[in-house]
């Protein structure tokens, strides 16, 4: 009995360390102003040559089947192919670094690098136009292209790879939900670190879930941006040494009474006018993630930077069919 209430009282720790955690980070985006730039000089050697030649021939008709520079096609199907070949690569190359890296936890500068080239390379192919289009859930149109459930499997994000340092919690699985825009629900999955050490066999599995519950909004100006804002964190548990406790009360913070006290005062409270809903939806308004990289496999994103940095995280997430724990 003494050993239970220990383990209870562990959970409680992680319960509250994750919780302050989470406050502070702010999960997946940080609401600072920045301004995203996408390095181009690595694409280049991977952007394919659309430009055709007509033969010098005397045969007109030879000619005219040429296509030439006037052509109204931009992507020709054998662009398109050779768009899809690269970006297979491209995701296999990704792939491997996830996995020898833990996802980005335990990454050295020069993986960071790697990773970061190969995503620019990535979005100079992306095959989605205004990739944040019905992110808002204002029509019943299925063309979401964030639509779905997705599963982190690389980040650079200092805000999340710093979860990977605590001594009594370790980061697990790490969710980006969105199947019921626009509301957007991160979920991290903690596990106890010395469970980390042990085959399954021998320890007890223990288990609590984290989710941040964002509403996404599409941004003036800005087809590939989605803003964010915070409306609640819960603290779940779902398994205490092998038993299931998904039943117990989770712990709650509503966020969203406080955004409707800066409106009430923003307008008499110099400073925090930037902070009302007011322009939210404004392009360079605090809170948002940009698309670099979505289709039917994966989907990347950088979360806004903090105005020391010249880039904020990214984020590498494939598309999974649940997110049970």
């Amino acid at each position: 009995m003494p050993s239970k209430m220990r383990n209870c009282n562990n959970l409680l720790s992680i319960s509250l360390g994750a919780a302050v955690v989470l406050h502070q980070t702010g999960a997946f985006v940080l609401p600072q102003r920045a301004t995203l730039t996408h390095g181009s000089h690595s694409s280049e050697s991977l952007r394919p040559n659309t430009k055709f030649y007509n033969s010098d021939t005397d045969d007109d008709s030879s000619s005219d089947s040429i296509p030439s520079d006037t052509d109204s096609d931009p992507q020709p199907p054998a662009v398109e192919s050779n768009n899809d070949e690269i970006a297979s690569h491209l995701k296999s190359k990704l792939y491997q670094l996830a996995a020898s890296y833990d996802r980005g936890f335990a990454a050295a500068p020069k993986a960071r690098t790697e990773a970061n080239e190969i995503i620019e390379q990535l979005a100079a192919v992306n095959p989605t136009e205004n990739a944040a289009r019905g992110i808002d859930g204002n029509d019943f149109s299925d063309d979401v292209p964030l639509k779905a459930i997705w599963r982190m499997v690389w980040t650079s994000a200092f805000d999340v790879v710093s979860l990977g340092a605590s001594p009594i919690a370790a980061p697990s699985a790490i969710y980006q939900v969105i199947t019921d825009p626009p509301i957007a629900t991160n979920i991290i999955d903690f596990i106890p670190r010395a469970q980390s050490f042990f085959p399954s066999s021998s320890v007890p599995s223990s288990l609590l879930r984290a989710e941040v519950t964002t509403r996404a909004s599409s941004r003036r100006g800005a087809a590939d941006r989605v803003g964010l804002a915070f409306e609640g964190v819960k603290l779940q548990p779902i398994e205490l040494l092998g038993q299931k406790v998904d039943n117990l009360p989770p712990l709650s913070v509503d966020l969203t009474w406080q955004q409707g006290l800066i409106d009430q005062v923003a307008s008499f409270v110099p400073g925090l006018e930037n902070l009302s809903s007011d322009g939210k939806d404004d392009a360079d308004a605090p809170g948002y993630f940009d698309i670099e990289y979505v289709d039917d496999e994966l989907l990347i994103i950088c979360q806004q930077a903090l105005p020391q940095q010249a880039q904020g995280g990214r984020f590498a997430l494939v598309k999974v069919d649940n997110y049970d724990p």
